[in-house]
């Protein structure tokens, strides 16, 4: 298992990460999300052992990373930008990993590279953005590791490309039953991967869920005011995110019940129809929600300056 507990990183006395705690078991994949900033390539980086902790403890199976080549054999880390080294061919990249690490598997490698198809007698430094980021993942899954840290992995890719990412990622699981850590602005990528997801915020943990109960926090009703919805509807403290199209309505609202849906009828809903929200909706409208109560508070509290100045 991969845990992370109390984790604290700052640079300069400036805190990026606080307190942060989290679990990748074997054959589980968490998603990490959050706005720019959140900290999360950083918090990639502690948990690929790169930078060390200030506070806390990372550990796999119980052993620290930092500074352990041992333990970092057995953990595959495709960054968000791929830097090998330039006038290497990928062929020769290849026989750098083979001589590194033990477990490198030249076949595996060669069956995902018939599927990727990156020129094996090509420079690096003449590669794209897209083919040094499935180079990558090729290289760091055939070291067949215990756990994969993922930082942005579909960056650069197309459509295509992305697909059979994410098909040979779950079955990389499947089979070998590894843990994944993945960080990506791809929600919908995310939503159809991974079984758990870690939200952070500023350096913290937001939100820490199961993927279905993530997902049932918030809930988007299709609702129908045939003489429009009234000012009570708008200021109702459940919904969190409102928007129409004519007499349809499309809401989203977290603690919906008989008693909310009881409510809307009676001021004035004539339909209700609920549907799944999707986690890229749901982590929009959870942001919107938290920039305008933090500019609320904000403005609050100029307002208090201002009348203590006088």
């Amino acid at each position: 298992m991969l845990k992370i507990e109390h984790l604290y990183k700052g640079y300069n006395k400036i805190p990026v990460l606080e307190d942060i705690s989290l679990t990748v078991k074997s054959g589980e994949i968490r998603g990490l999300i959050g706005e720019n900033s959140a900290g999360k390539t950083t918090l990639i980086k502690c948990a690929a052992g790169i930078y060390k902790a200030d506070r806390g403890t990372i550990t796999y199976d119980d052993m620290e990373i930092y500074d352990n080549p041992k333990v970092k054999e057995r953990v595959g880390y495709v960054a968000d930008y791929n830097e090998y080294i330039a006038g290497y061919t990928v062929t020769k990249m290849v026989h750098l990993y083979e001589c590194f690490y033990e477990r490198f598997n030249k076949k595996k490698f060669n069956e995902y590279n018939s599927i990727f198809k990156i020129p094996v007698g090509k420079r690096i430094s003449s590669l794209s953005k897209g083919q040094k980021m499935r180079l990558a993942f090729m290289l760091e899954v055939s070291k067949e590791p215990d756990y994969l840290i993922l930082d942005e992995p579909t960056s650069g890719l197309d459509p295509v490309a992305k697909a059979k990412f994410f098909e040979l990622l779950i079955n990389e699981v499947e089979q070998r039953e590894i843990g994944v850590l993945i960080s990506s602005h791809n929600l919908d990528g995310l939503e159809r991967i991974c079984d758990s997801v870690t939200m952070i915020h500023k350096g913290k943990v937001d939100r820490q869920l199961s993927m279905e109960d993530m997902k049932s926090e918030l809930i988007r009703l299709n609702v129908v005011f045939e003489g429009g919805a009234s000012k009570k509807v708008y200021e109702m403290p459940q919904i969190l995110k409102i928007s129409n199209v004519g007499s349809i309505y499309t809401l989203v609202v977290k603690e919906y019940d008989e008693m909310f849906a009881a409510e809307l009828r009676k001021n004035g809903a004539s339909f209700i129809e609920p549907m799944e929200i999707s986690l890229e909706e749901l982590f929009v409208v959870l942001e919107e929600n938290r920039e305008g109560q933090e500019l609320e508070e904000m403005q609050g509290e100029k307002l208090n300056t201002a009348d203590a100045g006088k």
